[in-house]
């Protein structure tokens, strides 16, 4: 539709004129407004006069043939109301409570089969009743399985007898919990352990397979039971049952008001193309939540998102980072004495930091997966206990900062490489050196071999810093237009080197074997190989066999050779590797047990699959011995045989047991949501399934499908 107007290019005075008389309920209501603000201004009158009457001919075009057959079920007919001391089913309205984007509260008076106070919420005018009502129905189920005593209970659903959906809910008589909060004056902890009892609410719905989407303040009311305050989640499943069409409506009508949705909106909503809305969506509206609880602002404050356009909002909530909590409350010092801050809230500590930016960030993937752990990082904030949460790394704030200046870095993409190449190869020298310091460390001669060491040291460094600032100058852009690559860049170095440091080799191979990992690190493998084989010859001729720098060089191009499906070359060098390490260093060592849990992956990869089941075999019993029964590599060596065994018709009872066993250990270690417990779940009902017992198998999926609660 081309009618409706573009908030960018309206002026002021007209949007908020015209998002005004949106909100009026009816065409009288909206003529007085006009004449009111417009009396004297034809032309402005005329204007949103257009306006109104283009977003109604377009909401009439976009409402299905029935509703705009029926005068009574959108804004294009006859209005209609709801007032105290009407019946909507079997419940008589009392008074208005409440009214936001998404419709109209009521108290209202139930008659039977039991006689109770309920609230009642009427969606407004103008939805599309079938479609909010069939996804409502289908929510129904799992709200009615929602038993918790932080959850206001869904009672009943209906429609209005001229079709409008209407809600009954408990009622929940209360403050806003940042109304509860600044009212009582509660310090930081007290405000915690509040919001914990929230995250337990929400955790609750999410492992019945619901989804909040709207939580904010006004849907999280606090009441005080006994002196104790309790609060109460309220609307679960409402937002989703209405969301096909209130998203949109909401942002628009509600811009000239406090933004409720917006503010507490996630990346991923803001988006409004995103269609696998998950439950780390509300981990980011707990997130903003528990900001505002503890800075007395949003993120994004009000003032500036009142202000903003749409897509303004959409930018800032899905490209700018906000301030750390405990910046905005300095902030916010200098303009009001500290003995007026409310109690608790100064200073705030740095671990409320982390864990708040940690439920804000944009790449769901790296907010907290649950509810529960967002709460037990609280937990262990509360017993001086050290928190899961933490800064994010330095290559993780890079990466950040090219996607937030992608002109920039564009023209900078070889310096860029250099920097990152460079960064890799001086940490990759470092562990070497490090390495040699030891070994020299634990010699007799403990001072003669410190004083070679350094020398040592000393002198590949100034050789290593030399070949650098040759190899990894920027080009020059009048010379070079060209976009140069991270790949070409170590090409070039890998080619340089051949002639390079041709009379220091042991130089030349660490180079190699540095630039050779920063290419697998890359996923560049083919790349790679070439630098790997060329470390291997060098320890091979100047070390023997049987060295550890030799081994080491063989084993990552085993590696390697597997990745690029070289599969026999990688079997041939992990075989070697593998009985030269049980030679040099013992069936236990530990490099010796990763090399067989590698060579049980190249026989896996080249369809060698009974001996993988064989390696894997013995490489358990290895584990349980070397780390004991519990231990993560032990629980991963018991998955990977079971698969090995699932792979055999013979062997489908011993996976069955194995993976019951891997099941129950996960369960003690991890817990019963962590991500490696729900893979053993699914594997395990796999094996079900395998052994005929199809019930049980689904249901170990649906356990799955509830903890993980997709929508």
């Amino acid at each position: 539709m081309t009618g409706k107007p573009d908030n960018e290019s309206v002026e002021p005075l007209v949007r908020r004129l015209f998002l005004q008389a949106l909100e009026l309920p009816t065409p009288q209501a909206r003529r007085h407004l006009l004449a009111t603000e417009c009396g004297h201004d034809p032309a402005l009158r005329a204007k949103i006069e257009a306006l109104l009457q283009s977003h109604q001919e377009d909401s009439f075009l976009e409402r299905p043939a029935e509703e705009a057959m029926n005068p009574l079920a959108g804004r294009g007919g006859a209005e209609v109301f709801e007032k105290p001391g009407d019946l909507i089913g079997r419940y008589k309205l009392r008074e208005k409570i409440g009214e936001g984007g998404c419709g109209v509260v009521y108290v209202a008076e139930q008659a039977e089969p039991v006689r109770r106070e309920v609230a009642l919420k009427v969606i407004k005018l103008g939805m599309d009743t079938r479609s909010v009502v069939a996804r409502f129905e289908s929510e129904r189920q799992a709200l009615a399985m929602m038993d918790h005593p932080n959850i206001a209970k869904v009672l009943d659903a209906g429609a209005t007898a001229t079709g409008r959906p209407y809600f009954v809910m408990e009622l929940v008589r209360g403050l806003k919990i940042t109304e509860h909060c600044d009212q009582n004056q509660l310090s930081t902890r007290k405000r915690l352990e509040l919001f914990i009892k929230v995250c337990q609410a929400v955790q609750h719905a999410h492992q019945k397979g619901i989804i909040h989407r709207d939580l904010k303040p006004s849907n999280i009311l606090v009441t005080v039971n006994d002196s104790v305050p309790v609060p109460k989640v309220i609307d679960f499943g409402i937002a989703k049952a209405t969301e096909g069409r209130l998203t949109d409506l909401t942002v628009y009508t509600d811009l000239h008001q406090f933004i409720g949705t917006p503010a507490y909106m996630s990346p991923e909503q803001a988006s409004m193309t995103s269609l696998d809305i998950d439950t780390r969506s509300d981990i980011y509206s707990l997130g903003v939540l528990l900001y505002e609880l503890l800075t007395g602002t949003t993120p994004f404050p009000e003032t500036r998102m009142r202000s903003a356009s749409r897509q303004e909002m959409q930018r800032f909530i899905m490209e700018e980072e906000p301030e750390r909590p405990s910046t905005r409350l300095r902030q916010k010092s200098l303009a009001t004495p500290r003995s007026q801050l409310p109690t608790g809230h100064w200073p705030l500590a740095t671990d409320l930091d982390w864990i708040v930016m940690k439920c804000l960030e944009k790449d769901r993937a790296r907010r907290y997966e649950t509810a529960t752990g967002l709460a037990a990082d609280l937990q262990r904030h509360l017993g001086n206990e050290p928190v899961v949460a933490r800064p994010p790394s330095n290559l993780y704030r890079f990466q950040k900062l090219v996607r937030r200046n992608k002109v920039a870095f564009a023209a900078g993409t070889a310096l860029a490489a250099a920097l990152l190449v460079g960064l890799a190869i001086s940490t990759f020298l470092y562990i070497q050196e490090r390495r040699a310091h030891d070994s020299a460390a634990r010699s007799e001669n403990l001072a003669a071999a410190r004083l070679i060491d350094s020398e040592n040291a000393r002198n590949d460094s100034e050789a290593i810093s030399t070949f650098l600032t040759q190899v990894f100058q920027s080009p020059d852009p009048a010379r070079d237009g060209r976009t140069i690559t991270v790949a070409e860049t170590l090409s070039n170095a890998a080619i340089k080197l051949d002639t390079e440091l041709t009379n220091q080799p042991a130089r030349r191979a660490k180079l190699q074997a540095a630039i050779g990992a920063t290419c697998w690190g890359l996923g560049l493998y083919s790349n790679a190989i070439p630098l790997q084989e060329k470390v291997r010859d060098y320890y091979l001729a100047a070390s023997g066999p049987e060295h550890p720098d030799t081994l080491l060089a063989m084993h990552n191009l085993a590696i390697s050779y597997d990745y690029v499906g070289r599969r026999d070359e990688a079997i041939k060098l992990g075989e070697q590797v593998l009985a030269l390490r049980r030679k040099t260093l013992g069936p236990e060592h530990p490099d010796t047990l990763k090399t067989m849990n590698d060579l049980a992956l190249y026989y896996g990869d080249a369809d060698r699959r009974e001996d993988a089941l064989k390696l894997r075999e013995q490489i358990l019993l290895l584990f349980r011995k070397v780390f004991g029964p519990e231990n993560p590599f032990t629980l991963h060596a018991m998955n990977n045989l079971g698969l090995s065994y699932s792979d055999f018709a013979e062997h489908r009872e011993e996976a069955l047991t194995l993976r019951e066993q891997v099941l129950t250990l996960r369960r003690k270690v991890n817990g019963s949501e962590h991500p490696d417990t729900l893979k053993a779940m699914s594997n395990l009902a796999d094996s079900y399934k395998d052994a005929g017992r199809p019930d049980e198998a689904l249901k170990l999926l649906e356990a799955v499908l509830a903890l993980r609660a997709y929508p």
